[in-house]
């Protein structure tokens, strides 16, 4: 009898990757329910799985009349174990029945040798470097403590079923955390890895880390772990998310925008940690806070109309050329704060110095001690909270020019 529950168990979980309770079981064998969980406790006993007991569960009996067709269901509890056979034995079960398993990945059949659906598996961080270079085809919402990746449901219509079957997946979310050697690692969810093709599946597993050394305290990660396992929404504390969300701000002071775009799809943090990729990101920062995105003709309006500019004042006394958009938000904030206008200079100059670096430059591949991922975080933070006191200051003046 042992046995029958011991293979019972295996198939279960195989099928769903669960605990099996002792009212299935003694349903499935004919034994009482108290023999199913005696037999339970005998198999924990002999490190045949583990148990968790007295667990209550929720049963609906369903009952039809013969005569009348009438359906009736009754609701009841029951307090029942629920047995996990042991990892050796699933273990066993799938070296000795590897032709079922041939066509599932490598997460997959992790999951049929026994790991847990919640185990966290980490990755080198280049892992997410062909997702992020195909925003075509997935859609991935990252800041520092992780992201979710999904496939773009407007490439996805562009598929026939068969194609769609062969690649899909529901998500995988991931968190970020930081090792030992001042990279970042990426951290995916089992059961999420295990939906991905087997193609998918062999792809993750090239960047997999065995033995990754991880720093003691990790404020991002435990935001991550705190999302994931204890189902509570915290903020990310994320620069790059609240640059764009300062940017929709202050394009709602006024009657008119001053920004045409408040976010930029392509702008991530760096996936590997190399100058080229620092100087890449930056690149996509920039293209937020550049001419190009900056409407020349509005700024221009706050500083006349609000600021009581004069238009001799936006031209350049030497070269008698007309100020561009950002020398005109400088001279802006001249007018409202000295110190916040001398910050914003700063700022933007180090972002755009990377980005002339990373469009002008050839970068070579040598070896570079530099952490240039928090570095492009500082970058961040320092645009974020620049971004903050100008939008403070311009509310003002819109509450002072509209009283």
């Amino acid at each position: 009898m042992k046995q029958q529950i011991i293979d019972l168990a295996i198939n279960h979980w195989n099928e769903k990757f669960v605990g099996i309770a002792a009212c299935d079981i003694a349903n499935k064998l004919n034994l009482t329910h108290h023999e199913a969980m005696k037999y339970l406790v005998t198999l924990k006993d002999e490190n045949k799985g583990s148990l968790n007991q007295n667990v209550s569960l929720g049963q609906i009996s369903i009952t039809i009349d013969e005569k009348t067709k009438i359906i009736t269901q009754e609701h009841n509890t029951i307090v029942t174990h629920i047995f996990f056979p042991s990892k050796d034995i699933l273990e066993r079960f799938y070296l000795q029945n590897l032709n079922k398993f041939i066509n599932n990945g490598k997460y997959k059949n992790r999951l049929h040798c026994g790991y847990s659906q919640i185990e966290l598996v980490y990755f080198e961080i280049g892992v997410l470097d062909k997702y992020l270079r195909n925003k075509e085809k997935f859609t991935l919402t990252d800041d520092t403590t992780g992201g979710v990746l999904k496939l773009n449901l407007n490439y996805l219509h562009t598929l026939s079923d068969d194609q769609v079957e062969k690649i899909y997946f529901n998500k995988i979310w991931y968190g970020k955390r930081k090792l030992l050697n001042g990279n970042t690692s990426i951290s995916a969810i089992l059961s999420d890895l295990s939906g991905l093709n087997k193609k998918e599946q062999s792809y993750w597993y090239s960047f997999e880390l065995e033995n990754p050394e991880f720093i003691e305290n990790d404020g991002d990660f435990d935001r991550f772990i705190t999302r994931a396992y204890h189902g509570n929404f915290i903020d990310s504390d994320d620069p790059l998310s609240e640059i764009s969300n300062e940017i929709s701000v202050i394009n709602k002071i006024f009657e008119f925008e001053l920004f045409q775009n408040t976010e930029n799809p392509y702008l991530t943090y760096p996936v590997n940690n190399t100058l080229k990729e620092f100087v890449d990101c930056n690149s996509e920062l920039f293209k937020l806070i550049g001419p190009d995105n900056l409407l020349i003709e509005r700024i221009k309006k706050v500083y006349l109309n609000y600021l009581d500019g004069k238009p001799e004042e936006l031209i350049n006394s030497k070269s008698q050329r007309p100020f561009s958009q950002i020398q005109i938000l400088i001279a802006a904030c001249e007018k409202l704060n000295g110190e916040l206008a001398s910050d914003l200079k700063e700022t933007w100059e180090t972002i755009r110095k990377n980005r002339i670096i990373a469009d002008h430059k050839i970068s070579k591949p040598d070896y570079d001690p530099n952490n240039y991922i928090d570095s492009f975080r500082v970058n961040c933070v320092k645009l974020r909270e620049v971004l903050k006191r100008i939008k403070v200051e311009l509310t003002k003046l819109a509450g002072h020019h509209n009283y």
